[in-house]
């Protein structure tokens, strides 16, 4: 079933859309000293990703399963970094986790992910999942991806998961409490 509903994501044209084109007017990503912050994506396997994940045990952490060529993930992408500035300082860490190697066969572009991000200010850890098809039981067992996406995943300070958006909606309201409560453990 996962594999079907996966597919379906890809055969609808109005699923299926670039992260524009044309260049970002947005002032690049800075600390409060001002130094500039990069955004980066690196390419991971499901071990790799468990592994950063992993890492940072200790922190609440909040995984954006998303693509490139999924609208309502493009669409919802920019309240993830919305999401990273208004917590970030108390102890969330969001990571995003790019799925375009799913995506229509020959399609996959490291750089169109890349310029998506830094368009976005993305300047969280930024994972493309390689080889998902293979791992996806792996995948929906540690972090509850079981269908499509867009998809999130709230990873608590035990390191274990403590929600995921397919199990159950939450608003945007629930959704900032939820993690306000589990910074506050």
């Amino acid at each position: 079933m996962r594999k079907f509903y996966f597919a379906l994501l890809l055969a609808g044209p109005a699923f299926a859309v670039g992260c524009g084109s044309g260049g970002s007017n947005a002032p690049a990503p800075a600390n409060s000293s001002g130094a500039v912050i990069p955004v980066d994506v690196s390419e991971v396997k499901y071990e790799q990703l468990n592994e950063a994940v992993s890492e940072r045990k200790g922190n609440v952490v909040l995984l954006d399963f998303w693509a490139t060529w999924c609208g309502p993930c493009v669409a919802r992408f920019p309240h993830l970094v919305e999401i990273h500035k208004k917590y970030t300082d108390r102890g969330l860490i969001c990571m995003s986790v790019s799925l375009d190697q799913e995506g229509p066969r020959g399609s996959y572009d490291k750089q169109k992910v890349l310029k998506f991000l830094q368009e976005k200010n993305a300047t969280f850890p930024n994972f493309i999942l390689l080889g998902y098809q293979e791992d996806a039981e792996k995948v929906g067992r540690r972090f509850g991806l079981e269908g499509g996406i867009p998809f999130l995943s709230l990873i608590g300070k035990n390191g274990n998961k403590v929600w995921d958006s397919e199990t159950k909606k939450l608003s945007e309201e629930q959704l900032n409490k939820l993690i306000e409560e589990q910074l506050a453990k």
